[in-house]
Order: C-alpha cells, then structure tokens, then sequence
C-alpha cells in the first residue's frame, strides 16, 4: 500500500500512513526488535517526498521511522535524502545530512560522495571537490568513472571561467572582447 501511495504521489493518504504506523507500531514487533517492514515502508515514502520536492516532509518521515527501527539507517536511505536536498539546490542541508550520516557511524559509499561533488560542481565551489575526494579515499570509499568525470568536468569548468571563456564565452566567439570586435566589422 505504501508503495502504491508513493508511486501515485498521493502524499496525503501516505502521511497518514506513516502517521499511523508510528502510532501502531506492527504486531510482529515484539518490543524488543522492530518490524523488518517498517524501513522498506518508509523509503518508499522518503524516495516519493525527495521526487516531488517535499524534502521537510521527507526529513519528518525519516525521523519517524528513525524511532521505529532498532538499528541505524541504511547509508542507501541516507543517500536518497542527500540527493533530494542536491537535486533542489538545498546544498547546506545536503552537507547538514551528510555529517548527521558519519556522527550517526553509517559509512558513506561512492554513490555518497559522487551525489557531494555533483553538489559543488553545481554551486561553483571549485576548489572543495578535491578536498571531498580526498576525504571520500579516508573513509574507504573507492572512486569510480562519475567521480572521476565529476573531478574532470569540474576541472574543466573552473579553468575556463579563470581565462574569462565560461558562461558561453566558448562556441560565442571566444571572449566578450573578441565578440564586440567581430560585430564592429
């Protein structure tokens, strides 16, 4: 049903979903562990809210399920999370989770650190990507090609903005000097 709720982005009826299921923890709950179900339910309903933008909604829904399971989140559910934020240039959070990830000791993976780089790259912030990616080989976490490509295409980016050639400088004409000569003849 969860799954149903989230595919469909009927985001009231699966609040109340959620709502219910913190309220009525699941019968085969013995009070000691929690239901291997009520992770799954609730990343179906994290990975709806983080499509459609509702990342507040999404945070509370991962706060409640943090209550409800009896062990740390999975570093799969962290990364939907920080995606979301990413992905609806909310960078600061992304980083806010990412550090609430590493003090909560769930070992961030590549997928982590790609999603982190992309984030800076977005932003313009050119020189802290080498820093992640040197932290990313700290923590275990072996680069693949996206990494790689993120670095490169980065690299790319902050060079040609430093010869005044970025911004659609290249395939305009060169620089907006070049641009205003050529016009003149």
């Amino acid at each position: 049903m969860a799954r149903t709720l989230a595919v469909t982005d009927r985001f009231s009826e699966l609040r109340s979903l959620l709502e219910f299921l913190v309220s009525s923890p699941c019968p085969c709950s013995d009070g000691i562990f929690s239901c291997s179900q009520t992770e799954p339910i609730f990343q179906f309903a994290i990975n709806a809210y983080c499509r459609a933008g509702k990342l507040d909604d999404a945070i509370v829904a991962f706060d409640s399920m943090r209550k409800l399971i009896d062990r740390k989140p999975s570093v799969f559910l962290y990364n939907i999370l920080i995606n979301g934020f990413v992905k609806f240039a909310r960078n600061d959070q992304a980083f806010e989770l990412y550090n609430r990830m590493i003090r909560d000791r769930v070992k961030p993976d590549v997928f982590t650190f790609n999603i982190l780089l992309s984030s800076y790259c977005r932003n313009s912030q050119y020189g802290l990507p080498l820093d992640l990616f040197k932290e990313m080989k700290e923590k275990g976490a072996s680069p693949n090609v996206i990494s790689f490509n993120t670095l490169i295409k980065n690299s790319q980016i902050s060079k040609s903005k430093e010869k005044g050639i970025g911004e659609g400088g290249i395939g305009r004409g060169g620089t907006e000097e070049e641009r205003r000569k050529e016009k003149k003849k």
